[in-house]
């Protein structure tokens, strides 16, 4: 059997709800930490580095880039879903049962496939933490280089990141590009993730944002995102 070129379905569509988000999270994320060396000790779940110690530690998985497969850290044999650093993310398994997502409940699942396979296990990586919140995906090379691990983290030191009028344009952009198949679902999903109102047409949507000014964003003839403005109130 050919492995997929490409996401399921169905985590396409979850993909597309958080993506927008999940961008702004990590970016911010990344600022915060910073590009410093961590060390990680999974028994006490935290990543300690020049600007502290970081709590909250959960494996979610490893990616090969030998034979370009995900293995999340409840089906890896040195660690299973009963170590204290995988327990955490067990509900992202039930989470894709109940709505038929393969790829949080396949074992190791095959990205060979992709254009780009260890883009797809960042993108797996990240789509996988917003099941459980948290503040955001840190990753490291293993094993001389041939893989990565990607850890969840989620301690409340760390921000959340609020509504940013001027990142929006740039969020929802990068999020289509990232998953292509549904443009309107993600403009959706990221105003909801805020408690965002809008009105919708056929042509563009419409939400009024927190400093009063509207947020619009226009679609083409096939429902693909045009443009994306903040007008003043």
């Amino acid at each position: 059997m050919n492995a997929p070129a490409d996401f399921s379905p169905e985590f396409q569509a979850y993909g597309g709800w958080v993506a927008a988000a999940a961008i702004q999270q990590q970016d911010l994320f990344n600022e915060v930490v910073g590009p410093d060396s961590l060390q990680v000790d999974l028994d006490k779940r935290t990543l300690t580095g020049e600007r502290g110690v970081l709590g909250g530690v959960s494996l979610l998985g490893s990616f090969s880039h030998l034979d370009n497969t995900w293995l999340w850290g409840w089906s890896n044999p040195g660690f299973g879903p009963e170590a204290p650093a995988v327990a955490g993310t067990l509900p992202i398994r039930e989470f894709g049962a109940k709505h038929g997502i393969d790829e949080f409940t396949t074992e190791s699942p095959d990205l060979s496939g992709f254009a780009e396979p260890a883009y797809g296990a960042i993108t797996l990586a990240i789509t996988a933490g917003t099941v459980i919140g948290g503040r955001g995906v840190w990753s490291t090379a293993i094993n001389e280089g041939r893989g990565h691990v990607y850890l969840h983290v989620a301690d409340d030191q760390l921000p959340q990141a609020a509504f940013d009028p001027i990142a929006t344009p740039r969020l929802l952009m990068t999020a289509v590009s990232v998953f292509p198949s549904d443009h309107r679902r993600i403009v959706h999903g990221y105003l909801k993730h805020f408690g965002l109102q809008y009105a919708e047409s056929a042509e563009a949507i419409r939400s009024t944002i927190p400093d009063g000014s509207t947020l619009t964003t226009t679609f083409d003839e096939h429902g693909r995102l045009a443009n994306v403005s903040v007008n003043p109130a």
